[in-house]
């Protein structure tokens, strides 16, 4: 599934113009995310990436950074859809 979405999210990138700035370093954050975890699983059999943060007292979450990138990259490609869909011209 994961090698599937790599390979969908790399022929969307071929459909990006040079000027999607955003949206480019969106989709560099997901397929980093998304190879990450592959690798992981594929090497280790399992995803080991996570990260426990404490602070004094504070006990934050845990996180996966792989799967953080992925979340970032997608919050960035929303945000250029919702960017470029008002800019684009109502003309047609």
């Amino acid at each position: 599934v994961a090698t599937c979405a790599l390979a969908g999210v790399a022929f969307y990138a071929r459909t990006l113009g040079h000027g999607q700035v955003i949206a480019r370093i969106g989709l560099a954050l997901i397929v980093g995310g998304a190879a990450g975890n592959l690798i992981d699983r594929l090497v280790i059999g399992s995803v080991v990436d996570f990260v426990d943060v404490y602070w004094r007292s504070y006990h934050f979450w845990v996180f996966n950074v792989a799967d953080s990138a992925i979340s970032i990259g997608v919050a960035l490609m929303i945000l250029d859809m919702l960017w470029t869909g008002t800019h684009v011209s109502k003309t047609a």
